[in-house]
C-alpha cells in the first residue's frame, strides 16, 4: 500500500511536468499533439525513473540502474504508444488534446504501476515497495 501511495505522488510531480512540457510544446512552439505527448513523456519519465527508483520502489541497492533504466525505457515507449494511440482516438471526439491526453493518461495509471512494481523494479529488496 506504501508503494501504491508513493508511486501515485511521484506521478503526480511527474505529471506536472508531463501535461507541462505537453501545453508549452503545443501552444507555444506549436508542435503537433502527437509529437508533444511523446516529448513530454520522456521529459516526465526520465524525472519518474530515478524519483520512483530511490523513493517509491527503494531499489538503488538491490540491483543496477541499466537494468532497471532499459526496462523504464521500453515501458516508457509502450506507455507513450499507447497513451498517443488513445490521445487520437479521443481527440477525434474532443475538441481540446489537453483534455484527451488527460483522459488517456489516466486510463493507464493502473496498468504502469503494475508494470513498474512487477517489471521493472523486481529487484526491490523484500518488505519495501508494499
Amino acid at each position: 500500500m506504501r508503494a501504491a501511495a508513493l508511486y501515485i505522488a511521484v506521478q503526480l510531480a511527474a505529471y506536472g511536468l508531463d501535461i507541462g512540457t505537453f501545453v508549452l510544446l503545443v501552444d507555444v512552439f506549436a508542435i503537433g499533439p502527437l509529437w508533444a505527448n511523446i516529448c513530454a513523456k520522456a521529459v516526465a519519465g526520465g524525472f519518474a525513473f530515478f524519483s520512483h527508483r530511490h523513493v517509491t520502489f527503494r531499489s538503488a541497492a538491490s540491483e543496477s540502474v541499466s537494468g532497471q533504466a532499459l526496462r523504464y525505457v521500453l515501458l516508457l515507449f509502450a506507455n507513450s504508444l499507447a497513451s498517443s494511440a488513445m490521445l487520437a482516438l479521443f481527440m477525434r471526439v474532443m475538441p481540446s488534446p489537453v483534455i484527451a491526453k488527460v483522459i488517456a493518461d489516466i486510463i493507464l495509471i493502473a496498468a504502469s504501476f503494475t508494470l513498474s512494481k512487477a517489471v521493472v523494479f523486481r529487484g526491490t529488496r523484500p518488505g519495501q515497495g508494499n
